[in-house]
């Protein structure tokens, strides 16, 4: 499911870009000391262990933005959630017998949302109006897993009762996030930019390990994010 998510995702970023029709003299003059506002749209996808426990999910964020110095200084507050975990089709040896069992009813999701203070370094190049940069960015991330469920499998007396499962699990907490990434952007107007980026992101925290499903520890939580922004730039 992810795979084709990603792909529409960077066609219509590409096709976006492909339709920009403007001056690009006019881009060539400066958006110093411009602030605005906007919204950003990416594909988050799961890293290391993390990818054995979900495939991925959008990630949306509302970011304020200013221009000073030809330096991009960012605020965003993000929200993403993963759903129908992998757990959800992962079985269980049962060592009474030596089989495998699904727990039939498993649910199993993952949010995270953040305040992340961004920092980007345009690069000294102009492709048409197109400029690269890089950057970084750090702050604080609230994740929550939530397991529903689960077959219990320490059970000794045949046969297996897939109804004897493990209360509701969860597994939340705030921990310091940074980020390291790169992307194009293009000034659409002297009011309107559009962004194309990806960005690797690490938090600092921990997800306990699930032996009987084959699942070990996540540490540290790794993510990547790729998708497209556009900001509105208020004129001074």
């Amino acid at each position: 499911m992810s795979r084709p998510y990603i792909k529409s995702l960077l066609i219509s970023s590409i096709f976006t870009l492909l339709l920009i029709n403007t001056n690009v003299s006019a881009q060539e003059s400066s958006h110093e000391n411009k602030w605005g506002f906007g919204l950003a749209a990416n594909y988050s996808v799961p890293l290391q262990n993390l990818f054995d426990r979900y495939n991925g999910g959008p990630k949306i964020a509302f970011k304020w933005s200013y221009i000073k110095d030809d330096l991009i200084y960012e605020i965003e507050y993000f929200y993403s959630k993963f759903s129908s975990g992998k757990i959800e089709e992962s079985k269980f040896q049962w060592n009474y017998d030596g089989n495998y069992y699904l727990s039939p009813d498993a649910s199993s999701e993952m949010m995270f949302m953040g305040l992340i203070g961004n920092l980007k370094f345009p690069i000294k190049v102009n492709w048409s109006g197109i400029s690269p940069f890089w950057g970084i960015g750090a702050g604080f991330t609230y994740y929550e897993q939530k397991i529903e469920n689960l077959v219990f499998p320490g059970q000794s007396i045949p046969p297996l009762d897939v109804n004897f499962t493990y209360s509701p699990e969860k597994e939340s907490n705030t921990a310091l996030s940074a980020n390291i990434g790169a992307g194009l952007q293009y000034f659409m107007t002297q009011q309107i930019s559009f962004t194309l980026s990806f960005k690797y992101n690490i938090l600092i925290a921990n997800l306990r390990p699930m032996e009987a499903w084959y699942l070990e520890k996540v540490s540290p939580i790794q993510l990547l994010d790729v998708g497209f922004e556009f900001i509105y730039y208020f004129t001074q």
